[in-house]
């Protein structure tokens, strides 16, 4: 990643690759931020923020030299009259090297561009460890990053941190692990200064400097109390496969907002799947199933139109649109239901009662029944 400092003296960024596009980001206060253009066909083209998101600025960002960070903003253009252009479809898992590796169905022209896409590469926030979307929080002071402690941190603080990294607020904190002799640090110690202390968030703000916090530098604790984030929108214990009897299949129910919900098929594939199934400790295996082999849930459907490539670590690190109540949108009857073994499963129900509680049935040549003879 580029040094922050030497930020406001680079040139103009800009990458050339074999395969996918040059881009660049233009009119902006500093190098890392400003409007996206991508040249194809000997033309710089500016783009439209329609189809656009989060995980393809992170590629753009990654091109462009800055990481696998960065968040996208629609900003108004110049209306009807004005061209820009949009790569129909577009769907990025935020992961990919260039732009051109995401999937897309081609170029398309506007010639009403109400909005371009703005792009970010700066925050002043990392995490440190794991993939970019996980670990160690770092923070970007007086020239140099530092760590933050944990007092007073909480899950509020770190959707805080989440959005500046240019993912949704669905951040969790991790909580260091006392055994009652050491401190295990998820992501380990950090080095260095401590930058802040006894941040308190209410998850709304747009910065973590907007938190309460102590000042910086001022603190009461070591490297053994810093704070871990993960932006990962959910973890192996915040989904399951419930109705088939077996943890490695059944309908997929996932845990947001302090409830459990079900996911609509629209856009689900064996990818996804396998996102899924990797999630739950089970590696990158997996397949979409029918529903009616486990029964449909009850209840809030919270995610809908989930695109993934089938190499992201969970769920929510696919494109998908934002959580929400998708009830209006599908029915039950288009819940997913997922297979995590490459043997076929013998489907069960539980029938007559609740999710929880009914008569065992079994489904043989595509009849339930009870087993018996």
């Amino acid at each position: 990643m580029l040094n922050p400092a030497l930020a406001a003296v680079a040139l103009l960024p800009l990458l050339t690759t074999g395969r996918g596009q040059d881009v660049r980001l233009v009119g902006g206060p500093s190098p890392p931020k400003g409007r996206l253009e991508v040249y194809h066909n000997d033309t710089w083209r500016t783009m439209s923020a329609y189809l656009f998101h989060n995980a393809a600025a992170r590629v753009i960002c990654h091109m462009l030299g800055y990481g696998y960070v960065g968040q996208f903003a629609s900003k108004r253009f110049g209306g009807y009259g004005t061209t820009c252009w949009y790569l129909n479809d577009l769907r990025c898992s935020g992961t990919e090297t260039n732009i051109g590796n995401c999937r897309h169905s081609g170029w398309r022209r506007s010639s009403y561009c109400n909005n371009y896409a703005f792009v970010s590469c700066f925050t002043e926030v990392k995490l440190v460890g794991d993939s970019g979307s996980k670990g160690r929080l770092e923070v970007y002071h007086n020239g140099t990053w530092g760590t933050v402690c944990d007092n007073g941190f909480s899950d509020a603080a770190a959707r805080v941190v989440c959005s500046m990294l240019g993912y949704e607020r669905s951040g969790r904190f991790i909580a260091n692990r006392y055994d009652g002799m050491h401190v295990d640090n998820s992501y380990g110690a950090g080095s260095g200064p401590i930058w802040l202390d006894n941040v308190r968030c209410d998850g709304r703000e747009s910065h973590i400097i907007e938190c309460q916090h102590d000042g910086w530098g001022y603190h009461d604790c070591s490297h053994d109390d810093d704070v871990s984030v993960s932006c990962s929108a959910d973890s192996a214990e915040a989904v399951a496969l419930v109705g088939g009897g077996n943890p490695r299949v059944g309908r997929l129910e996932v845990f947001h907002g302090n409830q459990w919900g079900t996911v609509c098929d629209d856009g689900f594939t064996d990818a996804a799947a396998r996102v899924v199934c990797y999630s739950l400790g089970f590696g990158y295996v997996g397949r979409k199933v029918d529903i009616n082999l486990y029964g449909e849930g009850d209840g809030l459907i919270w995610l809908n139109n989930i695109s993934c490539s089938g190499t992201e670590r969970y769920i929510g690190e696919c494109p998908h649109w934002d959580w929400g109540v998708y009830n209006g949108y599908c029915t039950h009857r288009e819940d997913v239901a997922i297979s995590c073994t490459h043997k076929p499963v013998t489907p069960v129900r539980l029938f007559g009662g609740s999710n929880s509680t009914g008569r065992l049935e079994v489904l043989h040549n595509e009849v339930w029944g009870n087993g018996l003879p």
